[in-house]
């Protein structure tokens, strides 16, 4: 009972979230602003047609993020910015990822336990975000995605076959700084911090809710400083703030049936879906390093 009315709670604070964002940032909008989001024939200048194939994709990247506890940013941002400005895209996904992330962190379980175990880990990942931020002018992202996807492939492919090793115990307390020294490298230089630290929970073999709590907790950790990057360079204004709440429906919409699918799904399944999404994700990173 107790964790029905936690659960219960904390979806009234996310979805309250979700729509006071959208009411607060419509009411400080402009009105021309605020016209042009909700105009008859188009949103934010966009057919509706478009419109419903974003809430489509934002549904099923909550479904895959439901499911596996990760996957929204990859699916959105790679999908949507076929057809849409990247800067837009950025913007719209921004609060879905931010509270998505944070409702994972506190519904499985309590987050005060991956916390209390990963803290280094996270102020590493942040440090070294802040600090590589510098370098993003002198390096070639093409090169860095190319590096991230082969080690990514290679990393799923040794995993699969369980050629790599588990990390024990005595060694998370220089191996999570590790990765959290990598994660916020590449996080800094090109925004992508999360195939390190997924490979390094990997490693560790946490139990399935576990690895949700934990990613939950750390993704949205790292999520703040970048909110607060798109403030300040006018990605996420009143009016892209008001379309990112408002995405947030659709997001939670396909996280909970995703949720719902983890229940179905044993411990063995549960890594083999996350090495499949791993190896997707370095292709998709070697995509990005020749395009």
């Amino acid at each position: 009972m107790e964790s029905l009315s936690s659960a219960r709670t904390a979806s009234s604070f996310c979805f309250g979230a979700c729509v006071s964002t959208a009411y607060v940032s419509a009411k400080t909008a402009p009105r021309s602003m605020g016209t042009a989001i909700f105009a008859g024939n188009d949103w934010l200048g966009f057919d509706w047609s478009v419109v419903a194939v974003a809430v489509l994709v934002l549904v099923l990247g909550g479904i895959v993020k439901g499911a596996i506890g990760v996957g929204l940013p990859v699916i959105a941002v790679a999908v949507l910015s076929s057809f849409l400005p990247v800067p837009l895209v950025l913007a719209l996904v921004t609060l879905p990822i931010v509270l998505t992330n944070f409702w994972q962190a506190i519904h499985s379980g309590n987050p005060m336990e991956p916390l209390r175990r990963f803290w280094p880990m996270i102020v590493f990942l942040l440090v070294f975000i802040w600090l590589s931020a510098k370098l993003v002018v002198s390096l070639d992202p093409r090169v860095l995605y190319a590096l991230i996807g082969v080690a990514v492939i290679s990393f799923t492919i040794t995993s699969r076959f369980n050629v790599v090793q588990s990390v024990p115990p005595s060694a998370e307390k220089w191996a999570g700084p590790l990765a959290g020294t990598i994660g916020g490298f590449l996080g800094g230089i090109s925004t992508i911090w999360g195939p390190p630290m997924m490979m390094y929970f990997v490693m560790l073999h946490l139990p399935k809710e576990a690895y949700i709590r934990a990613v939950g907790l750390v993704w949205f950790i790292a999520s703040i400083p970048l909110v607060l990057a798109y403030i300040r360079h006018e990605i996420l204004t009143a009016a892209t703030a008001t379309a990112s709440a408002l995405a947030c429906i659709p997001a939670f919409l396909g996280l909970a049936v995703g949720q719902k699918l983890r229940q179905h799904i044993n411990q063995e399944k549960f890594r083999k879906l996350l090495l499949v999404f791993l190896f997707l994700v370095g292709l998709n990173l070697i995509r990005r390093a020749i395009s």
